[in-house]
């Protein structure tokens, strides 16, 4: 087999991309890695512990963005920290704790600018984390002690004698999903050690797998009339933000940033996280509420600002949404993220496919909307069937069955 070179830009060009690394020895049990994605590269280094091998990313490679000696490496750096440190890098990586994990994992999520509400519950998440595993190390965790924490999370239904077995099941499935949630926080704290180089294997954790069957689709829908009524009792501004929802399906954190230079007359242009721009389209109705909004604001100015002129709070929309809906006296109760899927399910009733619902609601791809709206998007296709497909039927004194054609097709 022919040697491979990753010390130059190109020689590892001419490498086909792939899922694994290519590695190239460098001395006894040691080993450097190159990952070539079809969009990205990254480099890997790979230690023999005695035992096995530890592999672990290191950094992304300096193929298209210049070397930065921390986050994107040249070949030299790579072979520095290979080769003329590996204790420093082992003893970097001993030294690190569950209560260091979380506390990185939150100055990470604060860094990203993510919300001051889900970083708290990410606090209160991890607290007990910390408290069953805060002083252990990460490289010292080990699956069975990781899944019993897990496990034990899990509140089991007290035997009662007026429960039935289906409120038993419930109560457990619902126990189940919200320690899947809290578990999915824990992860990404290991992840990000990970990922920063601070542990050099992820398989501890990453061997649990979640409870499955147990987290159940939101399908609460209002009505066009339930819609009417309630702006109808909305007070301003919570009654534009409402319809703002009803007339686009965008998220409330992102209405509640949108600007009036944001309005393009025919369309918003909507800031989707990670510096992404999505662009979503306005019905006729959409077009004069938002032309209405952005009328005498200047382009950098709050398209929906709350009675403060300041931008809508998490907390401050369901208190406006609460009262709303006992005025409204909508039952079941609904709240306000309900809006944004009820736009979703009148696309769908309107025979919209799941494809124009993603892209209209900002999905990343078809499973989530799937989710969410599969029952409505089945009573579409049933439609659909009995529109296209023939009706079988019998012919009287004839063996052979007769095909009567759909209404919309001729036969001459």
């Amino acid at each position: 087999m022919k040697a491979i070179r990753l010390d130059s830009r190109e020689q590892r060009k001419k490498l086909a991309a792939r899922h694994m690394p290519y590695f190239v020895d460098i001395e006894k049990g040691t080993a450097i890695g190159y990952r070539k994605g079809e969009t990205a590269t990254s480099w890997y280094l790979r230690r023999f512990n005695g035992k096995g091998y530890n592999t672990r990313q290191i950094g992304q490679a300096d193929d298209t963005i210049a070397a930065d000696g921390v986050r994107v490496l040249s070949w030299p750096d790579v072979l520095k920290l290979a080769v003329a440190e590996p204790a420093r890098a082992e003893a970097y990586a001993a030294r690190y704790n569950v209560q260091q994990c979380v506390d990185d994992y939150l100055t990470h999520r604060r860094a990203r600018g993510r919300s001051l509400i889900g970083i708290k519950n990410d606090e209160g998440t991890l607290k007990g984390f910390v408290e069953k595993f805060g002083t252990d190390q990460i490289s010292d965790l080990s699956t069975s002690e990781l899944q019993r924490w897990r496990d034990s999370l899990v509140n089991q239904p007290s035997v009662d004698p007026d429960m039935t077995e289906a409120q038993r099941r419930e109560k457990l499935r619902a126990s189940q999903a919200s320690v899947n949630r809290k578990w999915t926080t824990c992860k990404a704290a290991l992840n990000l050690a990970f990922n920063s180089g601070r542990v050099d294997a992820d398989l501890a954790w990453r061997r649990i797998k979640p409870f499955s069957d147990v987290d159940q689709a939101r399908t609460r829908f209002l009505s066009v009339a339930e819609c009417n009524k309630l702006l109808g009792v909305c007070p301003l501004p919570f009654r534009n933000l409402a319809q703002a929802t009803l007339l686009t399906g965008l998220r409330p954190g992102e209405l509640t940033r949108l600007t009036a230079g944001n309005f393009k007359d025919t369309r918003l242009e909507v800031t989707a996280g990670k510096g992404k721009l999505r662009h979503v389209p306005l019905t006729l109705a959409g077009q004069a509420h938002f032309k209405k909004l952005a009328k005498g604001r200047a382009p950098g100015d709050l398209m929906l600002p709350n009675p403060e002129a300041k931008a809508w709070t998490p907390m401050q929309i369901r208190r406006a949404m609460a009262p709303a809906v006992t005025a409204a006296k909508i039952v079941p109760r609904a709240v306000f993220y309900d809006l944004r899927r009820t736009y979703g399910s009148l696309l769908a009733n309107a025979g919209a496919g799941d494809a124009i619902i993603a892209t209209a609601l900002g999905h990343k791809d078809t499973r989530m909307t799937r989710r969410h709206y599969a029952h409505l998007l089945d009573s579409v296709v049933a439609v659909e069937l009995q529109d296209k497909l023939p009706k079988f039927r019998a012919s009287r004194g004839k063996s052979k069955a007769s095909v009567e054609p759909p209404s919309n097709i001729k036969i001459s």
